[in-house]
C-alpha cells in the first residue's frame, strides 16, 4: 500500500472513532491493549497518528481506573442546541429543497437555514453557525464508506514531535 492510501485508512478510522463515546472507548482500549501485548508506545502511535504521549497518559488512565479510565468524561462545554433527533430530522429537512418547507431558494443556504430552524425547531443559531451546519450535512459519511475532507490529512507522529 503507498502512503496515500495509508493516509485514507488512517483518516477513514479517525473519523469513524470520533462518532460518538463509545467508539473512542473502543480506540483507546485498542490502543493500550497493543501497547499491553508489547508495542513500543511511539511505534503504535505512528501507526494510528497519535502522539506518543496521548497513548500513555491512555496507558496510565487504564492502570489507574480499569477500563473506566478509557471512557471520555462528560463534555465540559455548552449542550448542543440540536438534540440527536433534531439533528436527524434536520438532515431529513436539508434533503428537501427548501420550497418544501415555504421558504423561497433553490438550494439551502445559511440564511434560509436560518429561518427554517428559528420557524420549525424554535431555535435561534447565527448565520455562521447556520453555515457550519450545512458544511457538516453536506461533508456526512457516504453510504458506502467514509468520504474524507480536503482539510483532513495525516501527518505521521514522527513528523509532528520528531523521532521517539
Amino acid at each position: 500500500m503507498d502512503t496515500s492510501e495509508i493516509a485514507k485508512l488512517r483518516n477513514a478510522v479517525r473519523q469513524h472513532v470520533s462518532a460518538s463515546r463509545e467508539q473512542r472507548f473502543c480506540y483507546r482500549a485498542l490502543c493500550v491493549l497493543l501497547i499491553a501485548e508489547g508495542h513500543r508506545p511511539n511505534q503504535v502511535a505512528e501507526w494510528l497518528g497519535e502522539h506518543t504521549r496521548t497513548l500513555e497518559r491512555w496507558r496510565k488512565r487504564f492502570t489507574d481506573n480499569g477500563l473506566d479510565g478509557l471512557m471520555d468524561e462528560t463534555s465540559p462545554g455548552r449542550p448542543p442546541k440540536l438534540s440527536g433527533d433534531e439533528w436527524k430530522r434536520l438532515q431529513a429537512d436539508l434533503s428537501q429543497p427548501p420550497t418544501m418547507f415555504g421558504l423561497e431558494g433553490k438550494k439551502w443556504q445559511g440564511k434560509l437555514l436560518q429561518t427554517h430552524l428559528a420557524e420549525r425547531y424554535g431555535i435561534d443559531f447565527s448565520l455562521r453557525q447556520c453555515q457550519r451546519l450545512l458544511k457538516q450535512y453536506r461533508q456526512r459519511p457516504a453510504t458506502s464508506g467514509f468520504k474524507a475532507s480536503a482539510t483532513q490529512s495525516y501527518t505521521a507522529a514522527a513528523d509532528r514531535v520528531g523521532t521517539d
